[in-house]
């Protein structure tokens, strides 16, 4: 785990150091009957959607979002999926993914989780997930314990999410969801065993820059992803990483501005670049070569960062002192 990761989770008294490894779902019993309501709370979805603790990718996966379940209360409840991402498997699909490839996987919320499970689950040697989410949710306003009986009766929530919170810039419940919601595919693939070499798959919510910044009082957790979640030239010749695919709704989409100069250095120093499309599932067997994009700066933009770390503050009202709080105080 990175020194920012690190720092972040002792911030919230869950220090996951050298002197106090995390738990092991795969080994320590949690586990019964492999089913998604013995997945909801954050260090086992933390770990199960995250690559081996050995592997280079690890320093990047995100724990923010995760780290908010606990923090704020949620209750993550099983959902339906996303019917663009179940339609039938297109013949060949994702027999692309291998350990020379790295993959961005851009799409809205749940979806991004989603398919990038199918990705996992239906490669030939599996996928490494890395979460890209660096921003919290919003805190649960009801609070209200839930028992396990309550789980196992809960009827599935409709897809596409009914209702949103219109009081956060990104309603994060559809990812959490998602996660828990896909937990036991994930688990049983990882327990049959992945590739060390396997290809490393960042989860991405392309909503964080383009949703609208909330009004006063509510919460504003826009964010941007920066180059502590995406690994550098240096480690990507060490991995022999020769193929970056960008998935994205639709091949007609421009990058994201924060993941613009990433994909510009990539091919500068002699990489691929090809793109997925969400919409046009014939490239899921078979992406189609990108354009390198120009490069974009960070440097300058202001998004609302948390004081424990991530993205995510409550955007002040006039009458209130100015700053606003962070996430883990639950406002």
């Amino acid at each position: 785990m990175s020194p920012r990761w690190s720092k972040l989770l002792e911030r919230l008294g869950k220090p996951l150091g050298q002197k106090a490894a995390a738990p092991d779902i795969f080994a320590d019993g949690r586990v019964r009957q492999g089913l998604w309501h013995e997945f909801r709370d954050w260090e086992a979805l933390y770990q199960l959607y995250g690559p081996e603790s050995a592997s280079p990718w690890q320093a990047f996966h995100c724990p923010t979002l995760f780290a908010g379940i606990d923090r704020l209360r949620l209750q993550p409840r099983f959902t339906e999926l996303a019917p663009e991402v179940i339609e039938p498997q297109p013949t060949g699909a994702w027999q692309w993914l291998g350990p020379d490839c790295l993959v961005l996987v851009d799409l809205p919320g749940g979806i991004s989780v989603q398919l990038a499970v199918r990705m996992l689950t239906e490669s030939p040697g599996g996928a490494q997930l890395v979460s890209a989410f660096d921003h919290w949710p919003a805190a649960n306003p009801v609070r209200r314990a839930l028992n396990e009986t309550s789980y196992v009766n809960m009827a599935p929530l409709l897809w596409p999410p009914r209702a949103v919170d219109r009081s956060v810039a990104i309603d994060s419940m559809d990812v959490i969801n998602s996660m828990v919601t896909l937990a036991p595919q994930v688990y049983q693939r990882r327990q049959a065993g992945i590739s060390a070499d396997a290809p490393g798959v960042w989860m991405c919510d392309s909503r964080r820059l383009v949703a609208m910044r909330p009004g006063p009082g509510n919460f504003d957790n826009r964010y941007y992803i920066d180059d502590s979640i995406l690994p550098g030239p240096a480690l990507l010749a060490s991995q022999n990483i020769s193929r970056v695919v960008l998935v994205s709704l639709s091949i007609q989409n421009d990058p994201a501005d924060d993941l613009c100069s990433f994909l510009h250095d990539c091919h500068g120093r002699g990489v691929s670049l090809s793109r997925v499309a969400l919409e046009s599932p014939e490239t899921w067997a078979l992406p189609v070569p990108m354009a390198p994009p120009k490069a974009v700066r960070l440097a300058g933009w202001k998004y609302p960062k948390s004081q424990v770390g991530g993205f995510g503050v409550k955007v002040p009202v006039p009458s209130e002192s100015s700053g606003g709080s962070f996430a883990g105080a639950g406002g």
